[in-house]
């Protein structure tokens, strides 16, 4: 007989390692952009040194100080990612799919104020929101390959015992038959090892979408024209909700008893945190500007809410039809915390009489500082254990990063044309690179190209800008470690993404 019997339910786990608290997140909630107004984004993003627009509240809260009367911003933007996936090997070549979002990318109010001091010419205060994340994607790709997602529960559950088995992932295949002990030696069998030359069709979809949106308070001031400073206390508010649907068949009958298999995740990310900004812009001369800023690590308060869903179908003398098993719902909430690294800013801008200006900024950050702290809420030693495991894989795979934006504006009577470049160096460390060589992008330089045009008068004025991203990666339906995949002849799946992302973004200002 193929199968064992099993009356009880499993019902405990460990941890679901899968998707939640992974690097992969500590990289997505570290990656900030700067995503507010029109006019920024039309230059590149390097406006720290300048200042007099809002979006200068997330990166260098001393350009405030460089409004001479009140205004109000808003902008609404148009998100497009497209994106070509292919599973390589597969034969089945690429599919596209395409993300289309509305955002509000900023909102802002700013109160200037002539000083009493004579010295300082003004003392503002801002408010509002600039979006400095967007997470939002669409992924599908179909192929044919070698292997199947058994093969990972294989090795997950080696040493377990079936109380021990994840609700999540490992667990679901027990329960659906996916894995079983025939010998009932702790070591579980799986359809796929009856013919591991087996082709199996292959097919996920993707869905990912949510950001970052910053609510901000500032305080800036401006002593003598010759120096400006500010502060700034940050809330950025995430969301992010990721469902993806991956499915194996067996079109061929290449393996004995095995039809299908599907497996289901969603996972929802909620929270805020919060950080403190500084910042100061020198004026060397007429035409000289140069700014700094420190921003304070922000302290995430998040909450995943997490399910996964498995549907094993397989025929024997015992069954003939699917199986299907669900994760716990009164399992499917966990909240931590998440600390992102200090971030350090230098900006430059040059004016160019009354032609425009030239502007650029460079960032510093270890991304390899990241952390999470999961024992907030479960101080249990399995909890530590995961988080400084998590930890150590963060420290480990990043390392620091040196991000440079670089622009310009030319003025022509009341229209203005911008240009920008945004280069953003890899977060990926040269060990994780030399031993990662066919992961695509992770060791190069990304670059972001913006164009733009605005409208000037003395009470109002209007921004527009485009903002266009190519972004190479490469994803894994399920991970294998190489020592196992080597010593089981069991092949490693990759899917290769190619990723365009475009940003339409309109400003409406007026001054007051």
């Amino acid at each position: 007989m193929k199968r064992l019997l099993f009356s009880m339910v499993i019902v405990f786990s460990t941890w679901w390692t899968i998707q939640a608290q992974t690097t992969a997140d500590a990289l997505r909630f570290s990656s900030f952009d700067v995503l507010g107004t029109a006019r920024t984004v039309g230059v590149g993003g390097g406006l720290g040194a300048l200042g007099a627009d809002f979006s200068v509240l997330s990166t260098n809260p001393a350009g405030m100080a460089a409004y001479r009367k009140s205004e109000f911003t808003v902008t609404p933007s148009l998100f497009l990612n497209s994106t070509d996936a292919t599973l390589n090997g597969g034969g089945a070549g690429s599919l596209t799919d395409n993300k289309l979002a509305f955002n509000l990318n900023n909102l802002g109010l700013v109160f200037a104020k002539q000083g009493r001091n004579p010295n300082w010419r003004t003392k503002n205060f801002a408010l509002g929101i600039n979006r400095i994340a967007s997470f939002g994607q669409n992924i599908n790709y179909r192929g044919q390959t070698r292997g199947s997602y058994v093969d990972f529960l294989q090795e997950a559950s080696i040493g377990l015992d079936p109380s021990e088995l994840s609700n999540f992932t490992t667990g679901l295949g027990f329960d659906t038959q996916a894995l079983f002990d025939l010998d009932e030696d702790g070591f579980y069998e799986t359809d796929a090892e009856l013919n591991g030359d087996a082709i199996l069709t292959k097919e996920e979809t993707i869905r990912r979408k949510g950001g970052i949106n910053e609510l901000s308070l500032a305080y800036s001031g401006n002593f003598k024209d010759r120096l400006k400073i500010g502060v700034a206390l940050g809330f950025p508010i995430l969301s992010y909700t990721e469902e993806k649907v991956y499915n194996e068949s067996d079109p061929n009958d290449e393996l004995p008893f095995y039809r299908s298999l599907q497996f289901d995740e969603n996972l929802t990310t909620t929270g805020s945190g919060v950080n403190l900004k500084l910042g100061v812009i020198l004026r060397l001369s007429q035409a000289i500007r140069l700014g700094a800023s420190v921003h304070t690590p922000t302290r995430f308060n998040l909450t995943d809410d997490y399910s996964t869903r498995m549907v094993y179908d397989y025929v024997d003398d015992e069954n003939d039809g699917p199986l299907e098993s669900a994760s716990p719902e009164d399992q499917s909430e966990f909240s931590y915390n998440f600390k992102t690294p200090w971030r350090f800013m230098g900006s430059a801008g040059f004016i160019i009489k009354r032609s425009g200006f030239i502007t650029a900024e460079v960032e510093y950050l270890k991304y390899n500082d990241s952390e999470f702290d999961l024992s907030v809420n479960d101080p249990s030693q399995s909890t530590v254990d995961f988080q400084q495991n998590t930890n150590r894989q963060i420290a480990s795979i990043y390392q620091s990063a040196i991000n440079l934006r670089l622009g310009g504006e030319y003025a022509l009577k009341m229209l203005r044309f911008r240009a920008g470049v945004a280069l953003s160096g890899t977060p990926y460390a040269d060990s994780y690179i030399q031993e990662n060589p066919n992961i695509r992008g992770i060791g190069e330089t990304r670059q972001t190209y913006s164009l733009g045009v605005g409208l000037r008068q003395d009470r109002y004025f209007v921004d527009f800008a485009f903002r266009f991203a190519d972004r190479e990666s490469t994803y894994e339906p399920y991970s294998i470690s190489a020592d196992y995949a080597a010593s089981n002849n069991i092949p490693t799946n990759s899917v290769t993404t190619n990723s365009l992302q475009n940003h339409l973004l309109f400003t409406f200002g007026y001054r007051f």
